[in-house]
């Protein structure tokens, strides 16, 4: 059994995705059949509720860009909400029920609730499908083209560590704040970098229509896998349901583990001295501070117990007992992802501390420079070994993050990797050896 290593494809697998933009504006490669009316619930038999006004609501900037594909008035400059929002999309092969986050992107929302409740969306057809790298299903241009919008654009509101899994609505754009009214449904998990702002989810029966959808594939009409579905895809009605305050995941209470829930399994694979299983009540809270120190140079760190309270809370337990104490990193990578792994007394990748744990992934992970994050060999078989990242790494959301390494952290380890890997290649033992003197915590 490979022990808490990563497959080296997940790179490649990158870097052919991303020439597949999402683009909101391009050729025409419609079907011909943008704005047909879903046969069976006409729009024109129902009306909108009229967008609520906050005024007090967040500042929004909506700037004009010509002419709308369809008459529609832009939104008010404050969000109307500021929590969740429930939204149906009303299709010809089922509906989606989509949780719209105003919380995380409340322009973004304000837009797409403004755009809905005006009917903007109302008889139109989703316009293209990707079936081969990328997983989406593109709508929101009432020309069936991908360049039509709603005479207005707006700035993307992202994080940085968007990821784009099955049931992910997000934004399509032509580049950075060129958002309008397309949008993409992603059907099944997609390597897509954080360029497209994430502004809801659709729940696993609206992925299972999406998927059906794919099924009978593309037009190929912009390449294989990429095209107009063949099965259409036509919206009759966008309903904006209710709204709540609260946004769809109370990230306080999904991130900050309650006492006594942190459980640590006794599993045989101790490589050093016995040490005493973490308590199971969190101990350590917030962030806090700590440095490794080695012989190549000192690594601060900064841990996380809010977003891994149980990660940081044996890692802290390790230290305190001196764990890491002489210990020296085993493997070091070069190519397609570049980190630093540590924390095996027994230098194989086989070692533990006597103990596993489960994960703390919330699935929207991404591993930029300076992240601290637990290596492993599958699901919740968190031990005492973890990474430092030292450059651009795509790795999927499989591996808790707990903490980041200090810009002055980095340079030490990126030392390290430059000098490359003991006897070649690009994964095995640093060439120069780096070594744990004291792993100190504030």
């Amino acid at each position: 059994m490979v022990k808490r290593r990563w497959s080296r494809s997940l790179a490649v697998v990158a870097a052919l995705v991303l020439a597949s933009g999402l683009a909101a504006c391009g050729d025409d490669n419609g079907d011909g059949d943008g704005g047909s009316t879903a046969s069976d619930a006409p729009a024109a038999q129902r009306t909108h509720a009229a967008q609520p006004e906050d005024p007090a609501g967040a500042p929004c900037t909506y700037s004009p860009t010509g002419e709308p594909a369809k008459p529609v008035d832009p939104p008010a400059t404050t969000a109307a909400y500021s929590g969740s929002v429930a939204v149906t999309i009303e299709t010809g092969v089922g509906d989606l029920a989509a949780t719209l986050d105003a919380a995380a992107t409340p322009c973004t929302v304000n837009s797409f609730t403004s755009l809905a409740s005006q009917g903007y969306f109302d008889d139109t057809s989703c316009h293209r499908l990707t079936t081969s790298g990328i997983y989406v299903l593109q709508c929101g241009d009432p020309t069936g083209t991908g360049a039509g919008g709603p005479g207005y654009a707006f700035g993307d509101e992202l994080t940085g560590s968007e990821t784009y899994a099955a049931g992910t609505l997000a934004m399509a754009n032509a580049g950075p704040g060129t958002n309008g009214s397309p949008f993409f449904v992603v059907y099944q998990d997609s390597p897509l970098p954080p360029s497209y702002t994430v502004f809801g989810t659709i729940d696993d029966a609206s992925v299972a229509v999406v998927a059906d959808v794919a099924k009978a594939g593309t037009d190929d009409a912009n390449g294989p896998g990429d095209g107009a579905p063949k099965t259409a895809v036509d919206i009759s009605f966008v309903e904006v349901g209710q709204a709540t305050d609260a946004p769809p995941s109370d990230a306080d209470s999904a991130t900050t583990a309650p006492a006594g829930t942190c459980t640590y399994t006794p599993d045989g694979t101790a490589g050093a001295d016995a040490v005493d299983l973490p308590p199971a009540e969190p101990t350590v809270k917030g962030e806090v501070a700590g440095v490794i120190t080695t012989d190549v140079g000192r690594i601060p760190i900064t841990l996380d117990a809010k977003q891994a309270p149980c990660t940081v809370g044996s890692f802290v337990s390790l230290a305190e007992q001196g764990y890491f104490d002489g210990v020296a990193c085993h493997r070091l990578t070069t190519q397609g992802i570049l980190v630093l792994q540590c924390g095996d007394p027994t230098g194989t990748g086989g070692g533990g501390p006597g103990y596993s744990f489960p994960d703390e992934l919330s699935g929207t992970e991404t591993y930029p420079t300076g992240t601290l994050a637990m290596a492993n060999a599958g699901p919740d078989t968190n031990g005492s070994q973890f990474f430092i990242v030292y450059g651009k790494t795509p790795l999927p959301p499989s591996y808790t993050v707990f903490g980041t390494v200090a810009p002055s952290g980095v340079k030490v380890v990126e030392k390290v990797a430059a000098a490359g890997v003991k006897g070649g290649g690009s994964d095995g033992p640093p060439k120069t050896p780096i070594t744990f003197t004291k792993v100190a915590i504030s």
